[in-house]
């Protein structure tokens, strides 16, 4: 009978590790740009057009995520792994459908593991899903420095073979010890009497706000380390400092606002005093002029953005729980950062470029008296990044 709970256990341990590795996927386009570009010799524009195809990819693999949740996790990986070996022999033309393809794995492979997760559990179900949000972020917060020795190479090549292996290792273990088990479904939703059960808040302005966070974050995260870069190009460990820090602001808000802490503040209070610093940040980031600077805002913007969309997705799942939700913020991750490129490449800065960040980070302090007027005053869960 103890095999069962430490199989268990070891499932959740290298589930959770593989949500880590989809945090670091995620932010490797940005930490690489610089590099990259240089390799390819691509303009603002077209990088930012690369961020618009993985995050589209990531927001069609959330749609796409079926029922079978075991399923999609294996074409997850699988696509992963493979987009990673394609990605060692890829040149300028092939590396853009590539990066969709990443982006649909990582989108996939997010989405099955959280609906895994909810799947197995019910009534620890907001504390799994916290722990799965804090892994994604501690995984997406130290790979900048885990990447930075790749950096100083003269190919990209050692780093896409890295993530082939581990992403193989994951397929693997999947295909050979993880089983489908009868679902645990979450009945919370069902058993709340008709009173509780009533949507709160506003829906459209809740998914325009979680459009808005998810395309900020993949903004700052994926521009930050060019913008850093530009601003101190002679310092390439200070460079990575900047999105190095911008990543561990998030994953201590989220390890933070994950505790009692959030009950006790206030999910409204929460919410406003967050976006106004988020807003603040940008603001500071479009008119810093020094490396000390850039990196304050980027730390700030961090602190600012951990809980913002776990809130407003556990938010959303009171209305209804249909898998296109997990696609909102994919959608804001794919266009935000190519607009930002697009603004930099006509005006010549990546200055003039984060304005689309700020836009949206003002438009969302505007937004969250709608969605959120009459907001739960419980603590809600918190839930998987998209």
């Amino acid at each position: 009978m103890k095999s069962l709970p430490d199989r268990r256990t070891v499932s959740n341990l290298v589930l959770g590790t593989g949500f880590a590795l989809t945090g670091a996927g995620t932010v490797m386009l940005g930490v690489i740009l610089p590099v990259l570009s240089k390799q390819l010799g691509l303009r603002d524009d077209t990088a930012g057009f690369l961020f618009f195809l993985q995050f589209l990819g990531s927001s069609l693999g959330a749609a796409i995520t079926g029922h079978n949740h075991l399923r999609w996790l294996r074409a997850g990986y699988g696509l992963l792994a493979v987009s990673a070996c394609v990605l060692v022999f890829a040149g300028l033309r092939l590396v853009f459908p590539v990066f969709f393809c990443f982006g649909l794995g990582l989108g996939t492979t997010m989405t099955a593991t959280s609906l895994l997760c909810a799947d197995r559990y019910s009534e620890e179900l907001a504390a799994k899903l916290q722990r799965l949000n804090f892994a994604w972020a501690i995984g997406a917060a130290t790979a900048p420095m885990l990447f930075l020795p790749y950096l100083h190479m003269t190919t990209l090549r050692p780093l896409f073979f890295t993530f082939q292996g581990v992403f193989l290792a994951l397929l693997f273990w999947v295909y050979l010890r993880e089983s489908q088990e009868t679902p645990v479904l979450r009945a919370a939703m069902d058993q709340r009497s008709p009173q509780s059960a009533r949507p709160r808040g506003s829906l459209p302005a809740l998914v325009a706000l979680a459009f808005c966070a998810v395309g900020v974050e993949a903004t700052l995260s994926g521009w930050l380390t060019t913008y850093s870069h530009r601003a101190d190009p002679a310092h390439t460990a200070g460079t990575v400092l900047a999105i190095a820090l911008f990543w561990f602001g998030m994953m201590f808000s989220r390890f933070v606002f994950s505790t009692r802490l959030l009950s006790i503040v206030g999910t409204r209070r929460v919410m406003r005093l967050t976006l106004c610093c988020l807003a603040a940040s940008v603001v500071l980031l479009i008119f810093a002029h020094t490396p000390a600077s850039i990196r304050v805002g980027s730390a700030l913007a961090g602190l600012s953005l951990g809980p913002l969309y776990p809130l407003l997705l556990s938010f959303m799942l009171e209305f209804t729980s249909r898998g296109w939700i997990f696609a909102v913020g994919g959608i804001g991750a794919a266009i935000f950062p190519w607009f930002t490129g697009l603004l930099s490449a006509h005006y010549g800065s990546l200055r003039y470029g984060l304005a689309v960040p700020c836009a949206a980070a003002l438009l969302m302090v505007a937004l969250a008296p709608i969605g959120l007027r009459k907001a739960a005053s419980s603590t809600p869960p918190m839930a998987s990044e998209p």
